[in-house]
C-alpha cells in the first residue's frame, strides 16, 4: 500500500519536489507539446482493487502522475466529478494550484464538469476554492427532458428524480466529450452509479464513437478492463443485463427508464476493435496491449504521452 506523506496542499512531499523540478524546467520558456490541448481523465476506484492487489492510494498515485506529466506539457485537464473531501476533484485542484503560472491570471488548468442537480449542493466556499486553484467549474444545464427545474439539490430517490439525474449526467458527458481533444480511462465503477449506465462506460462509448484519441488502462479493473475485453472480442461479464440487474433497485429503474441495451453495447465494442482504437490514438495495437496490461505507472504515462506526441506531429 502507498505510504505517501501528504503536505498541506493534499499531495505528497515527493510529488511536491517533482513539481518544483518540473516548473524549473519550464522556466526556459519552451512550451510543452500539449499546449492548450484538453485532455479528459476518467478515473474512479473499482470493486476489483483489493482483488487485484491494489488500494485506493494506488489509483490516486496514477491520477497524480498522469496529471502532473500532462500539466507540465501544457495540457488542460478535463474531469467530471463531485467535491468529496477525499475525491479526485480535490487532488486535481491541489495539483492545479501548484502548477499555476502566477503571471497568467486568466489561465485555467483544470475544467471540472458538473451536472444538474449535483452542483446545486456546492457551497460558495467550494467554488471559491476551485477558482483560487485555477479550476473552472463548468455547470452543465439540466437535460431538456426536465420540464420543472429545481433551484435546490435533490437526491435520486424516486423514479422521476433518478431519471433527471440520468438524463443530466448523459448531457454532461456529451458536452464534456465535445470539449476534449483526447480521453484517458482508468478504473470505473461497475455498480452503485447514479446514471443510466456506469459512467466510465458511457464516457468511453462517446469517446470511441467520436473517434477521440482514447487510452484505456486495465491494471485497476473496473469498466476500463471490461471495455478492453470487449474491444478484444472477449467476454465482458460486467457489461451485461444479467450482471447489472443483480442490483434490484437498478433493475426496477431501468425497466421503466429503458434505452439501455448492453448486448448491443458489447456488439458495438467488439466491432470497433483494437485496430480502430489504434488508428485513432497514435499507438500501435501492440503498444495498446501494453497499456491494457501494465501495472507500472511510469509505463502507463509513457505510452499515453507517446500516443499523444505521435498524433501531434
Amino acid at each position: 500500500m502507498s505510504t505517501r506523506k501528504k503536505n498541506i496542499s493534499g499531495v505528497s512531499d515527493d510529488v511536491s519536489a517533482s513539481i518544483k523540478k518540473d516548473l524549473s524546467s519550464k522556466d526556459t520558456g519552451l512550451k510543452g507539446f500539449l499546449e492548450e490541448k484538453k485532455i479528459g481523465i476518467s478515473i474512479s476506484e473499482t470493486e476489483d482493487l483489493s482483488y487485484l492487489g491494489f488500494s485506493v492510494e494506488h489509483i490516486e498515485d496514477a491520477m497524480v502522475e498522469f496529471a502532473r506529466h500532462l500539466l507540465v506539457q501544457g495540457a488542460q485537464l478535463v474531469y467530471g466529478g463531485d467535491l468529496r473531501k477525499r475525491g479526485f476533484t480535490r487532488i486535481l485542484s491541489d495539483l492545479s494550484y501548484q502548477y499555476r503560472d502566477k503571471t497568467q491570471y486568466n489561465r485555467q488548468y483544470v475544467f471540472n464538469y458538473s451536472s444538474y442537480p449535483i452542483y446545486l449542493n456546492f457551497t460558495n466556499t467550494d467554488e471559491l476554492e476551485l477558482k483560487k486553484n485555477r479550476v473552472k467549474l463548468v455547470k452543465v444545464k439540466p437535460a431538456e427532458s426536465i420540464k420543472v427545474v429545481s433551484e435546490s439539490f435533490f437526491k435520486p430517490d424516486t423514479f422521476e428524480n433518478k431519471s433527471y439525474w440520468a438524463d443530466s449526467l448523459t448531457k454532461m458527458r456529451i458536452e464534456m466529450n465535445k470539449f476534449t481533444d483526447a480521453r484517458i480511462f482508468i478504473g470505473g465503477r461497475t455498480t452503485e452509479y447514479k446514471g443510466a449506465m456506469p459512467g466510465t462506460l458511457e464516457e468511453s462509448l462517446f469517446s470511441l464513437r467520436t473517434k477521440k484519441p482514447t487510452y484505456l488502462i486495465g491494471a485497476y479493473g473496473g469498466i476500463a478492463q471490461q471495455v478492453i475485453n470487449a474491444l478484444q472480442g472477449n467476454e465482458s461479464p460486467k457489461i451485461t443485463d444479467s450482471y447489472q440487474k443483480e442490483d434490484v433497485d437498478y433493475a426496477a429503474f431501468i425497466s421503466r427508464y429503458g434505452q439501455i441495451n448492453y448486448e448491443e453495447i458489447i456488439k458495438e465494442l467488439n466491432e470497433f476493435g483494437i485496430k480502430s482504437l489504434a488508428e485513432n490514438n497514435g499507438l500501435t495495437p501492440d503498444e495498446n496491449m501494453i497499456l491494457f496490461n501494465t501495472k507500472n505507472i511510469p509505463e502507463m504515462v509513457f505510452y499515453v504521452l507517446k500516443g499523444l506526441k505521435n498524433l501531434n506531429k
